[in-house]
């Protein structure tokens, strides 16, 4: 990934798991209002919904609850940041391709230039031979004379 100004970003990732810079703060806000608002229906579920068991099976339940939670919370966030990697890292490998290809039909356009630049006074030369032979005057600025 190239940083605006073009140049190689200085932080790599440790790990596919590991978040840049750029997106650590929302990554974070992703997750913490994922896990706070799964943690608080599991909560309330637990509490609404499982009124005949004891406290200690009811406290397990919300624990193991809050555990799936966060552990879904995290896939999830760490996903959508990936998913964002993966569409900007997209992004610059066509920009790359777009820039190529615009770069090599500028060298082709610039060669078919030099060649019908080298036509031209490849026909003005002759146009002069050709005078001269027959003794005639040739006033015919050259094709390079842009006066």
């Amino acid at each position: 990934m190239t940083s605006t100004n073009g140049e190689w970003e200085g932080e790599c990732r440790a790990s596919i798991g590991s978040i840049r810079i750029r997106w650590r703060v929302p990554h974070s806000i992703l997750f913490v209002s994922q896990a706070l608002s799964g943690m608080a229906f599991v909560v309330w579920m637990e509490l609404a919904w499982a009124t005949a068991d004891s406290p200690v099976d009811t406290t397990k339940a919300i624990i193991w609850g809050i555990a799936v939670v966060g552990a879904a919370a995290l896939a999830t966030t760490t996903t959508s940041a990936e998913a964002l990697e993966l569409m900007l890292g997209t992004r610059d490998l066509i920009n790359d391709w777009i820039k190529k290809r615009h770069k090599a039909a500028e060298a082709r356009g610039a060669e078919r230039g030099a060649q019908q630049s080298l036509s031209r006074a490849r026909d003005w030369y002759n146009r002069q031979q050709a005078a001269r032979e027959k003794g005639e005057p040739f006033n015919e600025p050259p094709p390079w004379d842009d006066k």
